[in-house]
This record gives C-alpha cells, sequence and structure tokens, in this order.
C-alpha cells in the first residue's frame, strides 16, 4: 500500500505539467493564426483571389478584358447573308482590310483622320438585286477610348428610338436620288464603329424597324467578337 501511494503522488506533477504545456501551445498556436472567438474578424484572401483583383466572395468574378478586333476577327464579326433580314440576303461583298494602306480605308467611305488611327476595317453589303440595298462598315480601333474620342453619338429619340443599342449612336439621312431613298445609322460598340445604312426604291414597304434591327444584330455581333465568342447574332426572327 505505501508503494502505491508513493508511485501515485509521483505521477501527479507530471500529469500536471502536460497539462499546462498543452495549455500554452494552444494560446500560442490560437495567437499565431488569428484563430479565436472574434466573429467581425475577416478570413484571409486566398492567393487565387489576389492575383484575381477580387474580394474574395463568393460570386464576385473580375471582368473579363474585351479583345482588340484585328482584320480575322473583325471580318468574323461583320454579317453575313444568314444573319441579315432575308429579303435583301443576296451578298455583293463581305471583306476586311489591315490599316497599312489609308487610301482603301478611306475609299470605303471612312475619314482621314479614323484611318490614319484605325486598326482594321471592312464591309459586308447585301441585296435583293431589285429595290434594297444595305451595308454594314466596321472600323475598330485598339482601345475603346481612343474610338470614343473620334465619334460622339447625339441621336435624338425619334431618331434612334429609346434605349438604343450601342455606347453611343447617330442616325442620319440618305439621298442617294434616282428614285432612291434611305437612312443611315453610326454607332459605337467599345472599340468598334460601325456604319449601316439601309436605301431601297420609292414606294417599296419597309418594315419601320428594320433599321433597327439590323443595329441592334451588329452591335450584339460586335459585342461577341469583343468577347472573343464566335458572332451569331441575327436581325431574323427567331423560332
Amino acid at each position: 500500500m505505501y508503494t502505491y501511494r508513493r508511485a501515485a503522488r509521483a505521477r501527479a506533477p507530471r500529469a500536471k505539467a502536460v497539462t499546462a504545456t498543452l495549455a500554452l501551445v494552444l494560446a500560442a498556436a490560437t495567437l499565431s493564426t488569428g484563430c479565436g472567438t472574434d466573429s467581425g474578424s475577416e478570413p484571409a484572401k486566398s492567393s487565387e483571389s489576389i492575383k484575381s483583383g477580387t474580394s474574395g466572395k463568393p460570386g464576385d468574378l473580375p471582368k473579363p478584358l474585351e479583345l482588340i478586333l484585328d482584320t480575322p476577327r473583325l471580318e468574323r464579326a461583320l454579317p453575313d447573308r444568314f444573319s441579315v433580314p432575308a429579303d435583301v440576303a443576296q451578298p455583293r461583298n463581305r471583306k476586311a482590310w489591315d490599316s497599312y494602306d489609308p487610301t482603301i480605308c478611306q475609299s470605303e467611305e471612312w475619314q482621314a483622320k479614323w484611318c490614319a488611327q484605325a486598326l482594321s476595317f471592312g464591309i459586308a453589303a447585301f441585296t435583293n438585286m431589285q429595290d434594297q440595298e444595305l451595308s454594314v462598315r466596321l472600323i475598330s480601333f485598339t482601345t475603346p477610348e481612343k474610338a470614343a474620342g473620334l465619334f460622339v453619338g447625339e441621336g435624338t429619340e425619334d431618331e434612334v428610338g429609346k434605349n438604343p443599342p450601342g455606347d453611343q449612336i447617330d442616325g442620319f439621312e440618305i439621298s442617294p436620288g434616282q428614285g432612291w431613298e434611305g437612312r443611315g445609322v453610326n454607332v459605337r460598340q467599345g472599340s468598334v464603329i460601325a456604319s449601316i445604312k439601309y436605301t431601297w426604291k420609292q414606294g417599296t414597304a419597309i418594315p419601320s424597324d428594320r433599321l433597327m434591327s439590323v443595329t441592334r444584330m451588329t452591335v450584339e455581333r460586335i459585342q461577341q467578337a469583343l468577347r472573343g465568342e464566335a458572332s451569331v447574332a441575327s436581325a431574323r426572327p427567331q423560332s
């Protein structure tokens, strides 16, 4: 019995020492990691959220950067015969150029000042071989700011309607003569400016929203190209 009591008393101080040591270790870990009972403390951001520039919150994704529309991308953004209205879908021309030769740019009806700063430009033209003609011209710049410095749309509601497409927009009249009439729209979306012209023989029945429908389709195709997507927007009714 004596031996048992002595052994018990010898083990007790050691157990207390181990318990005290564990308490100190846990306290040090709490201080070093910042984990405690303070519910107002922010969790540390992950390295991935720091790289992407987000706050680390769920759903907070960085805004994707827009592409620059070089000549191949610009050409793909141009409308094709499957995206324009069916009654004016006979193709006449669809082509894009680099801006190395400003004389070509100016021959496509762009201002000399624009041609001097352009990256690429192109045209898609269509007809029904009878009484309607449509052309869509695009010109691309390296930044939206450069495009915005060259074109400021001042379209009024009676010209372009409520909530018109694009960042800047302006409408204008066309007087081709010889029994033809028409209307046009200039519109900027990001770093790209489009000039859309629709002409028809006098007396031809044209839907009242035809020009704006083509304009919205053109802007959507530019937006898709700037995001790196396939340009598939169409002005035809979707089934």
